[in-house]
C-alpha cells in the first residue's frame, strides 16, 4: 500500500470513526485503532478531494490539519493538544484562518508561530505515538 493510500485510508477511517463514535470513546480511543494497523510506515496526508479524485481537498490540504472538516486532524488535536478541541483557534492561522483585519506582515508571523506550536506541542506527538516518519 502506498504512502499515500495509507494517509487517505486513516483520513476516511476518521471520518466515519467521528461519525460513529460511542460515548465515552476517547479521541485516543479512536485513533488508537485507525491508526494502530499503519504503524512505522511512512505516511503522507494530503487530502484528496472526494468530488475529484486526484485534486486536493478544497477545505484543507492535509487529513492532518486543525480544520474543523478534517476528522483526523480534530482528532489529533483533541487527543494532542495541550488543552484539546480548546486549542483550535491558537492553531488555526496555520490553516489561514486569522483573525479579523490583520495585515499580511502580522498574518505571516502567526501563521509560523502556530506552525511550530502545532509541530512542537501536537504533530510531533502524533508521529512518535504512530511512529510515522
Amino acid at each position: 500500500m502506498g504512502n499515500h493510500t495509507v494517509g487517505e485510508a486513516m483520513g476516511r477511517a476518521a471520518e466515519a470513526a467521528l461519525r460513529n463514535r460511542q460515548p465515552g470513546e476517547t479521541a485516543l480511543d479512536i485513533l488508537d485503532r485507525i491508526c494502530g494497523p499503519y504503524r512505522d510506515t511512512d505516511a503522507e496526508f494530503e487530502a484528496v478531494d472526494p468530488a475529484n479524485p486526484g485534486w486536493v481537498h478544497p477545505h484543507y490540504r492535509k487529513y492532518t490539519h486543525p480544520h474543523r472538516d478534517a476528522a483526523l486532524g480534530m482528532l489529533i488535536l483533541e487527543a494532542f493538544a495541550p488543552n484539546g478541541l480548546a486549542d483550535r483557534e491558537r492553531f488555526a492561522p496555520m490553516i489561514g484562518e486569522m483573525p479579523e483585519g490583520m495585515g499580511a506582515e502580522e498574518g505571516k508571523a502567526l501563521h509560523a508561530q502556530a506552525v511550530d506550536a502545532w509541530w512542537d506541542e501536537v504533530y510531533d506527538k502524533f508521529k512518535q505515538r504512530y511512529g510515522f516518519y
